[in-house]
Order: C-alpha cells, then sequence, then structure tokens
C-alpha cells in the first residue's frame, strides 16, 4: 500500500510538473528529494494526525506546506500553511518563535505566487515577531523582504528603511 502511494504522489508530482513546464519556463522540477520530503512529511502529519498534540500537529504540517511549496506545488502549500497558522493561533501553548516561523514560509509563499498584498501583512507580522523575540536573523529576513515588496511599489523612503533595518539586524546576528 505504502509503495502504490509513493507511486501516485510521484507520478501526481511528476505529471503535474510536466505539463507546468510545457506550458512556461522556469518551473520547479520535482527532484528525488523534493518527493521524498514531501511523502516524509505526509508521514509525519498522518502519525500527528492521530495524536493528541496540536502543536506538534501545526509544526508537521507546516513542513508538509514547505515540502509542497519546495515541489513547486502552492495550491497544495497553501492549505497546509493556513491550517499550521489556524492551530497556532488557538493553542495559548503556542510558542511565539513557531508562529513567527510558520507565518514567515506563508508570507513567502503569497510572495512567490504575486499576491503582494498579502505576502505584505504577513512578512509584517512576522517582522514584529521577531523584533519582539529579538530573534535577528528573523528581523533581517522579515525586513528585506519588506524592502522588497517597498521597492516592486515604488516606496522607495520605505525600502530605504527596511533595509537599513535588515543590514542592521543582520551585522548583529552575524548573517
Amino acid at each position: 500500500m505504502a509503495a502504490a502511494a509513493t507511486e501516485a504522489l510521484a507520478a501526481d508530482l511528476a505529471g503535474h510538473q510536466v505539463r507546468e513546464q510545457l506550458g512556461r519556463r522556469g518551473n520547479v522540477v520535482p527532484t528525488i528529494g523534493n518527493l521524498a520530503f514531501v511523502l516524509s512529511c505526509k508521514v509525519a502529519v498522518a502519525t500527528a494526525r492521530r495524536g493528541s498534540a496540536p502543536l506538534q500537529l501545526a509544526h508537521r504540517v507546516r513542513h508538509l506546506g514547505d515540502a509542497y511549496s519546495y515541489a513547486g506545488r502552492p495550491t497544495l502549500a497553501e492549505p497546509c500553511y493556513v491550517e499550521a497558522l489556524s492551530i497556532y493561533r488557538r493553542d495559548n501553548n503556542t510558542p511565539p518563535l513557531d508562529l513567527a516561523n510558520a507565518i514567515r514560509s506563508y508570507a513567502v509563499l503569497k510572495d512567490t505566487v504575486g499576491a503582494a498584498g498579502e505576502a505584505e501583512r504577513l512578512w509584517q507580522e512576522a517582522h514584529d515577531l521577531y523584533l519582539a523575540l529579538h530573534a535577528s536573523a528573523g528581523v533581517a529576513e522579515s525586513a528585506a523582504r519588506l524592502a522588497l515588496l517597498a521597492l516592486r511599489a515604488s516606496d522607495l523612503p520605505r525600502s530605504r528603511e527596511c533595509l537599513a533595518e535588515a543590514s542592521a539586524a543582520a551585522d548583529h546576528a552575524d548573517d
């Protein structure tokens, strides 16, 4: 049964990618690593769903979203991020860094698919959490992403401000 599921997943991802590649250039080509990551995350999510640890489930669902994203399947990644964020937001024991990292993953996806407004809102939320946590690497990345979004929107003063913050945070983080 596991072999059939693996073959079906590989065929689905590969078929999607071939169709996409024929339609446009520059798409992600599935690799054995992408397929293995998706499969291992699906197994981890299935195991977590049988348990009673919501934060573990949220963490595993987020990683499944990341796996789909790396495999070039944003439409499969998005519901994973939405579910993970829903679990994290309703659990009072959620570590703020886990929430920030889940928001970060969703922001990357939204930016990748061209939803700049949603990406900016998510990056700002992640940035605020990273700032409160004194997580310099997270501050650096989120500020840099906000700088790029501001630049694309022709908001040069905001872009410069965010870039300066990103640079200072990167220096502090030794990144």
